[in-house]
C-alpha cells in the first residue's frame, strides 16, 4: 500500500532523554505509519540531555533518522553521552552553555516560518529561559512535567502568555 503524502511536517527537538523522554523517541518512531497515513511527518531535529545537545546537521531540511534515534534511546538507557553518537554522522553534538544556544537558534530559524515544537520531558527549572525565548520566537511548547511552570511568576506570565502555543495540562508518568 502507498505511503500519504505528508501534507505537515513538525520538527520537535526534544529537551529530556530520561524515561519519559525516551519513550516519546520510541513512540514517535514506532508511530511513522500512522502519522504517514494522517499526512503528518515528525520530524526530530535535535535531544538535549542535561549536559548536551544532538542536533541533525540541517535542522531546515532533514531530522534524525529512525535508527540514529533508537541507537540514542539505548546509548541513554545504558548512561552513555549523546557524544558517542557522533560516529554515526549527519549530525552534532554542542555540550552546556553552548547547547541550549543551538536551540535557540533553532526557534529563530524555524519558529515563524516552518513552525518547531520544543517538547521538554526534564525535570529541571533549567529550561525556562529556552522554552521563554522559544515562545517568543512562535515555537509550540510542550511540556511532560509542571517543574517550569512553577518558576518565577514574571516567568509563568511568560511561559503563558501564547497560551496557543503552549501545552501543559498533565504529568506524564511511566513505569519501568
Amino acid at each position: 500500500m502507498p505511503q500519504a503524502q505528508a501534507r505537515a511536517v513538525l520538527p520537535v527537538v526534544l529537551l529530556g532523554c530520561g524515561g519519559v523522554g525516551r519513550h516519546l523517541l520510541r513512540h514517535i518512531v514506532s508511530c511513522r505509519p500512522l502519522h504517514a497515513n494522517q499526512g503528518v511527518a515528525i520530524r526530530v531535529v535535535g535531544v538535549a540531555d542535561s549536559s548536551s545537545l544532538l542536533v541533525a546537521d540541517d535542522v531546515r531540511a532533514s531530522g534524525l533518522d529512525d535508527a540514529l534515534l533508537n541507537d540514542l534511546c539505548s546509548a541513554k538507557s545504558a548512561g552513555s553521552p549523546l557524544s558517542s553518537l557522533l560516529a554515526r554522522g549527519h549530525c552534532q553534538v554542542f555540550n552546556k552553555p553552548e547547547a541550549m544556544g543551538k536551540v535557540i537558534d533553532a526557534a529563530t530559524m524555524l519558529g515563524r516560518t516552518t513552525g518547531l515544537v520544543i517538547v521538554d520531558c526534564s525535570a529541571t527549572y533549567d529550561t525556562v529561559g529556552v522554552l521563554k525565548d522559544a515562545v517568543d520566537h512562535g515555537c509550540c511548547v510542550v511540556l511532560a512535567n509542571k517543574k517550569p511552570l512553577t518558576c518565577a511568576y514574571e516567568d509563568f506570565k511568560k511561559l503563558t502568555s501564547h497560551f496557543r502555543q503552549i501545552r501543559f495540562e498533565s504529568t506524564v508518568c511511566t513505569s519501568y
